[in-house]
């Protein structure tokens, strides 16, 4: 019972802080759960990593395919990790979606 008591407070300060928007980041909140549990709660971003600049899709393109795989893409960090969302859960990646990828990236 007072596990649930617990997970449902810093639910509560959780969904709070999403609501209250940019204020929430960064922020370290001190309350006392109802069964007398102290809980500190720390919210916000990691700081950014620093790529440089996207390479473009030639340079990603190793194997001259016309398509850029996941292998290829460990040459940029960035698209290695968000892989799937620009391949769309396939194995590969043409050239409209590294350029429609990297377009939202820099919204």
């Amino acid at each position: 019972m007072k596990t649930n008591l617990l997970l449902l407070s810093v639910i509560f300060v959780g969904l709070l802080m999403v609501a209250t928007g940019g204020r929430a980041q960064d922020k370290v909140t001190h309350f006392t759960a109802s069964d007398g549990t102290k809980v500190l709660l720390t919210t916000g971003q990691p700081a950014p990593d620093h790529y440089g600049p996207a390479l473009n899709f030639g340079q990603l393109d190793a194997n001259h395919d016309g398509y850029i795989s996941r292998d290829e893409a460990e040459a940029y960090l960035p698209l290695f990790n968000d892989f799937d969302f620009p391949a769309q859960h396939a194995n590969r990646i043409s050239k409209q979606q590294y350029e429609f990828w990297q377009r939202v990236q820099n919204h």
